[in-house]
């Protein structure tokens, strides 16, 4: 068999490993943070996060021990370093589960912002399942045929993968800052929440989509390579915590909505028992001292 350059296949994956460990210990401190805070929130915003942190965590093992396989058990072994696993298979699927539900949170989002328009919201979703569909079918490709080498013959199918998600990435981000910006009033208060929820929606949405556009450049520069793979490793612990921020952001939003609510023009309010905003489509009430949130998503109304 051909030598197998080391550095840009599987030494690119043990240092995507690492960065996947670092951005999975931040998920585990973001979901802590979360249930933690919203105790309160609905049952299907509770299993979205235990769903998406699973298939983080399941990924995370499955890549750990796809290289644990090709660097440890087969040490010496250059003709293993052709096979491909099952784990090693698994990974694109498992990511692109978790990227398409938190994707559709923030599709929802656009959905509400948009009111309701579902055409456009349609049209992104469809590109959030191509995404999918491109890594369901490179899985059974590489599952096929058992050898890594496939994956240089799918050079379009990664390359289409990639190209979509950043696409769709960087539109769901433009939209919500569109809409957002449209929400704002006269009221400062109302001002000072939405300007936080679009600095949040930019970084977000940035984060992702560039580490995206890095997966799309590795490809194209470095093909037979495993470079974009290792990117790919952080993607989709980018898009998990890129949701939990946005959930937990609503911590950070009740103290500004309450601060806004006992100052008017310089003067403070004595007593307000209860300050009723808007996050998204639903009621959040800053009512002290339970705090009940009823509500979790991206416009504001004060």
């Amino acid at each position: 068999m051909a030598l197998v350059n080391m550095h840009d296949t599987y030494g690119s994956l043990l240092v995507g490993t690492f960065f996947a460990i670092f951005f999975q210990g931040i998920l585990f401190v973001q979901a802590y943070v979360y249930y933690e805070n919203f105790p309160n929130d609905s049952w299907y915003l509770k299993s979205l996060v235990a769903i998406v942190w699973s298939l983080d965590l399941a990924d995370l093992v499955v890549i750990c021990q796809s290289v644990y396989h090709y660097l440890v058990s087969n040490w010496g072994n250059p003709a293993a370093l052709a096979v491909s696993t099952e784990p090693f298979d698994l990974h694109l699927v498992l990511v692109g589960a978790a990227t398409i539900l938190c994707q559709g949170f923030f599709l929802h989002r656009v959905y509400i912002l948009s009111r309701r328009n579902w055409f456009l919201t349609g049209i992104l979703s469809l590109g959030c399942l191509g995404t999918m569909a491109f890594a369901i079918w490179i899985t059974v490709q590489t599952s096929r045929n058992k050898n890594v080498s496939v994956f240089a013959t799918l050079g379009n199918e990664r390359m289409a993968m990639f190209s979509i998600g950043a696409g769709v990435d960087l539109i769901i981000a433009m939209l919500l800052v569109y809409y957002l910006s449209r929400e704002r009033t006269t009221f400062e208060s109302t001002n000072l929440v939405l300007n936080k929820i679009i600095h949040y929606t930019v970084a977000t949405g940035l984060a992702t989509s560039l580490l995206a556009i890095a997966a799309v450049a590795a490809n194209v520069i470095k093909p037979k390579s495993f470079v974009y793979l290792a990117i790919h490793y952080s993607l989709g612990r980018m898009y998990t915590n890129a949701l939990l921020a946005t959930l937990n952001l609503r911590r950070n939003l009740r103290s500004t909505i309450k601060k806004s609510a006992n100052t008017w023009s310089g003067q403070t309010i004595p007593s307000v028992n209860a300050a009723p905003a808007f996050v998204g489509s639903q009621a959040v009430t800053v009512d002290d001292p339970l705090e009940k949130t009823k509500g979790s998503w991206a416009t504001s109304r004060v």
